[in-house]
Formats: C-alpha cells, sequence, structure tokens
C-alpha cells in the first residue's frame, strides 16, 4: 500500500512539471509566443473598441441641429483614421474595393462589412464587432451595435473587407 502512495505522488509530481527540467544538452526552455509583423495586440482591439464606442449615439448626418451628424462611410473612415492613421476612401463603393476580400465565416474584429440597402448596389459600410455584429450609422437612430443575424441585414449583406492585418 504505502509502494502505490509512494508511485502515485511520484507520478502526480512529474506529471505537473510543464516541461522536461534535465535533458542532455541542457535545460530545456518553454518556447516564446512572438506575434507575426503587422499583427494587432489585444490592448489596439481595446482601443479600437474605445473609438467605436465614443461615436455610439452620434447622429445621421442632418439629423440633429446640435451635434454634427456623421453618415456610414464618413464614420468608417473617421474610425480608422483615429485607430492608426488608415485613411479609406469617402465613399462606400470605394471602400467595397479597399484591403483584403473576407468570406463572413472568417470575419475578424474590425473588418469592414457591406450590405446591399439601395437597389443592387453596394450602399452600406459597417465596422464588425465580434458575435455577429457590426457598428454603423443609421438614418433613424444613429451610430448603433446591430447584429447581423436579423432578416434584413443578413438579406442584404454582400460582402467583406480586412483593413488591419
Amino acid at each position: 500500500m504505502i509502494f502505490r502512495m509512494t508511485s502515485l505522488v511520484c507520478l502526480l509530481l512529474v506529471g505537473c512539471s510543464p516541461y522536461p527540467r534535465y535533458r542532455p544538452g541542457g535545460p530545456e526552455t518553454p518556447p516564446v509566443a512572438q506575434s507575426p509583423q503587422g499583427q494587432y495586440t489585444t490592448n489596439d482591439y481595446i482601443r479600437l473598441g474605445d473609438i467605436i464606442q465614443s461615436y455610439l449615439g452620434r447622429p445621421y448626418r442632418g439629423a440633429s441641429k446640435y451635434a454634427e451628424g456623421i453618415d456610414c462611410s464618413l464614420f468608417a473612415r473617421e474610425v480608422f483614421a483615429k485607430f492608426n492613421r488608415i485613411e479609406l476612401p469617402r465613399t462606400v463603393k470605394d471602400q467595397f474595393k479597399a484591403g483584403r476580400e473576407i468570406s463572413r465565416k472568417l470575419l475578424k474584429y474590425g473588418d469592414l462589412v457591406f450590405f446591399k440597402t439601395d437597389r443592387n448596389q453596394v450602399s452600406h459600410v459597417g465596422i464588425y464587432v465580434g458575435y455577429n455584429e457590426f457598428a454603423h450609422a443609421t438614418t433613424t437612430n444613429g451610430v448603433i451595435i446591430t447584429s447581423m443575424r436579423e432578416r434584413y441585414w443578413a438579406d442584404c449583406f454582400v460582402g467583406a473587407r480586412r483593413i488591419l492585418n
């Protein structure tokens, strides 16, 4: 019985070590994770979220005589300019040509999402914020966050672009 307990304790202690301490050629140290060049850190994405959040509730262009309004393409343009001085084109149509095309299944925080709300042309843009939601400027409520699962937006979705690598 004592032999079994001693063996069990030894196995547990050995099994808990994160990596072999002694081995031929010296001790092994765990590898250091390095982010690839051009990748953003968690703090960068938090800063992007803070910028987006600062726009929430801002009225649509012309909707308020007290606060300067904004439309969807200007919203995207200003957010990226404040985030890291990325200059997006002014119109939705031109923004749809910027960056790299991304499928809906591969959306990441900060990707631009595009919709056809005006007949058969790309006419609306928002910024993907995760969990199938995007921030955008609407004519009725100003800058808000909306689910892409809502039937209207799901039916109007036409594509996405990655601006941040």
